[in-house]
């Protein structure tokens, strides 16, 4: 059961109890009287992550990775079944940026369509947030929450540029549910649960830890050009466990042609020397990686390579890049994928790339 808090003003109260007569004679039903919400969307800067141990700090996504444009979001009521509801519009939404979560309090009236609803002075409903989306429908009232996460307008495109900014920006999707929420008619119902935001796409980072030696390219070989930017279902697991979302529930037709170069961009990863590592970094759509003879794959190389030296460098989406049968995993939504590139004297490659335990230390922020 979901945890609530309701606050009503005095002076507020005050106010309903002389005006009630005349509003319910006004018109014959005081449930038509406004009731209003308030509730929080958080985004997690610190979503789970396969990647390399580390301990000396922590890792602060950029501005517009924990961003979401006031301009281009939505929230909709969904009953307990998954049926839509009715939207709800905020009147008022504040951004603060907290430790570990960037939060967005958001202020506005429950729809009539949702009170009417409400029985013995309770609501259970579900709340289902899209932002940054490409586009946006409105659905018809009764629609299931699934349909609508696999519409053809819930896809987006991949992106064009890995510098993201306000019109370049990550599709978020979050869903809450709430159960015997009481309805005060003329009061505040203040959700105290927020509800979580998840990126529909994956990070990929190259981190280089050798000095005095710099990458002339970093590519991306396979990846889907198309992505969900909801779960097929419309909801989370409780375990945490996203898994895949693909469009058709398949890698799209030669995705493993596909080829993309990564940005590189500066870094908040240190080396003892504070020195900073070159890192380069690609936003991608989720990709199924356990048929190995189309497993996506990183290819590097070095500006100390001429033409005619070997071919470039490749990494795998592999715990283990010497047993890539074994320990192979795909790229799914929300994720963080670092992998930390080191040249030893003798020029052999080593490539670091660790389960994520949820230990503190190995938690980053993206």
């Amino acid at each position: 059961m979901k945890r609530w808090f309701l606050y009503i003003g005095a002076c507020l109260l005050a106010f309903v109890c002389f005006a009630c007569t005349d509003e319910m004679e006004a018109d014959g039903n005081s449930k038509e009287r406004s009731v209003k919400l308030q509730l929080q969307l958080s985004l997690p800067m610190d979503a789970s992550a396969r990647t390399t141990r580390m301990t000396s700090g922590f890792e602060a996504g950029s501005k517009y990775e924990n961003y979401i444009n006031l301009n281009s979001y939505r929230i909709y009521f969904f009953d307990t079944n998954n049926n839509y509801i009715a939207r709800f519009i905020p009147s008022k939404t504040v951004m603060a940026e907290a430790t570990e979560y960037t939060l967005y309090s958001v202020e506005g009236e429950v729809p009539e369509d949702v009170l009417r609803r409400a029985s013995s002075n309770t609501m259970d409903f579900k709340i289902v947030v899209l932002a940054n989306w490409e586009k946006y429908e409105e659905p018809e009232a009764g629609r299931a929450l699934g349909t609508i996460c696999n519409a053809d307008w819930a896809q987006f495109e991949r992106l064009k540029s890995f510098e993201l900014g306000e019109d370049n920006l990550i599709p978020f999707y979050g869903v809450n549910e709430y159960e015997d929420v009481p309805v005060q008619y003329g009061g505040t119902i203040t959700l105290e649960e927020s509800i979580p935001l998840l990126r529909a796409m994956a990070k990929v980072e190259v981190v280089l830890n050798t000095e005095e030696m710099s990458f002339s390219h970093v590519t991306l070989h396979g990846y889907n050009s198309k992505g969900y930017c909801a779960p097929m279902n419309g909801a989370y697991p409780q375990n945490g466990h996203i898994g895949l979302h693909l469009v058709e529930n398949k890698n799209e037709d030669n995705a493993i042609e596909n080829t993309i170069s990564f940005l590189q961009t500066q870094s908040d990863n240190k080396t003892q020397s504070d020195n900073e590592k070159e890192t380069w970094i690609a936003y991608v759509p989720e990709y199924d990686n356990s048929d190995e003879d189309n497993a996506a794959y990183i290819e590097l190389r070095f500006d100390i390579q001429t033409e005619t030296d070997e071919k470039d460098f490749v990494i795998h989406f592999a715990d283990d890049q010497t047993d890539i049968e074994n320990t192979s995993f795909d790229i799914t939504r929300n994720h963080l994928y670092r992998f930390n590139v080191t040249i030893d004297p003798k020029g052999n490659l080593a490539v670091e790339v660790n389960d994520w335990k949820e230990e503190y230390e190995n938690e980053f922020n993206f």
